[in-house]
């Protein structure tokens, strides 16, 4: 099983900031390296990092900047190269699918599902997958996006009919619930420790032409959750 829609992330572009196709994930990608800076307090230096789905690595190359060993799994080898050009010494992609990565049982400290969950026809194997490589007191960390009515309104109405993702990103009948990805986690022995909401800051998206995200309380759009494996 792999992450669908490949041929719309398996490009060039990735870190280019003329490139309108990635301009949103960009975007929300700066605001997801704060989430995850904010919940790993002690810093990123020595950990041992599998980002699942990283495409071109805009969370695995600043991760693997900050000193930690970074594994990134994607099957679009081009969006993977551009990847490991940026992500460095630190950086090690794998072309593969990405519930079912050649790595070893409790491997990693650190598993990002980071834009993945929502692309997968069975998000339980995408979680069982990150479980597996996790390590004990290791973290999961998640973000997606909620099927609900202003989800369908906001991230694919608005933000594919205006032009700040690709059309066709989203399918809105695999999106996720809070409470679904709990099941799926504790399905898994995971606890959940953080969550938060995602919502479009209004007047910076359409300052930028590009999604802007803001925390919120509300996950009824998108959110991120981080999930542990006891010690």
């Amino acid at each position: 099983m792999s992450r669908d829609g490949a041929p719309l992330f398996d490009r060039t572009g990735w870190w280019d900031e003329d490139c309108a196709a990635f301009r949103s994930l960009r975007s929300v990608n700066r605001f997801r390296l704060r989430l995850l800076q904010q919940w790993v307090p002690n810093g990123f230096a020595g950990l041992s990092i599998v980002d699942l789905g990283c495409g071109g690595g805009l969370l695995a190359a600043p991760l693997a900047a900050a000193g930690a060993r970074v594994v990134g799994i994607d099957t679009a080898p081009v969006a993977l190269a551009q990847a490991s050009a940026r992500g460095g010494e630190n950086f090690h992609g794998i072309v593969g699918d990405l519930t079912a990565p050649p790595l070893p049982d409790g491997c990693a400290d650190l598993v990002l599902l980071a834009d993945v969950i929502e692309h997968v026809a069975v998000p339980g194997a995408a979680m069982a997958t990150a479980a597996r490589l996790l390590r004990p007191g290791g973290s999961i960390f998640v973000n997606t996006i909620s099927r609900t009515l202003r989800s369908r309104v906001l991230a694919i109405w608005a933000a594919e009919g205006l032009g700040y993702v690709p059309r066709g990103t989203h399918q809105w009948d695999r999106f996720v619930t809070p409470a679904e990805l709990d099941a799926l986690a504790t399905e898994q022995g995971l606890a959940r420790t953080a969550l938060v909401g995602e919502a479009p800051q209004l007047c910076a998206t359409l300052r930028e032409r590009a999604i802007v995200l803001r925390p919120s309380r509300s996950t009824a759009v998108g959110y991120a959750a981080l999930y542990r494996r006891a010690a």
